[in-house]
């Protein structure tokens, strides 16, 4: 496939997640989204899983579940409202599907949220509640980690935040990484400004390479300084990035005793890149900190 027709492709399916985006509980069918991307029907889910991994229900499941986790986290209310708020006829189908995605149960990923808000930092421990001692995870915690510097090559992503598999898919075909090439490297992450605010969000995929190349078409070199950052490890499907980054920054910074540094915010994914895992993936979320 020639670049060009590559591109418009990527960005055709962008505007039918966007639209998902917009009204995830909206009756969508292949045919209204294959209208918006200008695709037949006939062709538009097989280029829609091509370039982004999924089915468009996977998609609007994972787009829903997503919207239902800053619910979570935003709101100490019944899980009930949040079904209903996300478009689930019934709570126990919302608790089902959720746990599905995420491998714990809605209202232990809100007690988690409410947990992470409260400063705990390198030994200190809680009680685990039962529903994740089933599940053998412990209570999450924020620990401070010293990153020395790092130099990676990046691809600069377009789009909403939901389609970031995609370029990093773009920056591994670019460099030539193949999938076996790839499990060998470390895939960042490197974000700066708001993802809810469109004009000052920007975020960067990049790859820390084990035998250096040199950055080819649109991909960049860039050199992360390094320095003190509040490390949380997110054990999750990447939908729980944004609401687990809300809590930290909006509930846990203010109380910790330290200030934001002004480098960027980093995103270090542990598993192998583009993985099919879902919530065993693991996701050290990276806040850059100075002392207050």
């Amino acid at each position: 496939m020639k670049a060009t027709t590559e591109s418009d492709y990527h960005h055709r399916i962008a505007r039918v997640i966007e639209a998902i985006l917009v009204d995830p509980g909206a009756p969508h069918t292949l045919e209204s989204l294959a209208s918006i991307a200008h695709f037949s029907p006939f062709h538009f889910h097989r280029i829609y899983r091509a370039l982004t991994g999924e089915s468009v229900a996977e998609t609007v499941q994972r787009v829903r579940l997503a919207q239902a986790a800053r619910h979570l986290t935003d709101a100490s209310g019944p899980v009930s409202t949040v079904a209903s708020d996300v478009g689930y006829d019934s709570p126990q189908a919302f608790a089902r599907a959720f746990r599905e995605f995420t491998g714990i149960s809605p209202s232990t990923f809100q007690t988690r949220q409410q947990r992470l808000g409260t400063p705990q930092l390198d030994n200190e421990t809680s009680i685990a509640h039962s529903d994740e001692q089933s599940a053998g995870l412990d209570w999450p915690s924020v620990e401070l980690t010293e990153l020395p510097p790092i130099d990676v090559l990046c691809l600069r992503h377009t789009g909403p935040i939901a389609t970031i598999g995609q370029t990093f898919r773009s920056l591994l075909r670019v460099l030539k990484c193949d999938g076996e090439t790839a499990k060998d490297q470390r895939m960042i992450g490197i974000c700066t400004g708001d993802p809810e605010l469109d004009d000052s969000f920007c975020y960067l995929a990049g790859i820390v390479l084990a035998t250096p190349l040199e950055p080819v078409g649109a991909v960049e070199p860039v050199r992360l300084d390094g320095g003190l950052y509040a490390t949380h490890r997110l054990v999750g499907p990447y939908a729980l990035i944004n609401p687990t980054f809300r809590v930290l920054i909006g509930g846990w910074l203010p109380q910790s005793g330290y200030e934001p540094d002004d480098r960027p915010v980093l995103e270090v994914y542990r598993n192998p890149p583009l993985s099919g895992l879902r919530h065993g993936r693991v996701t050290d979320l990276m806040i850059p900190i100075r002392k207050g």
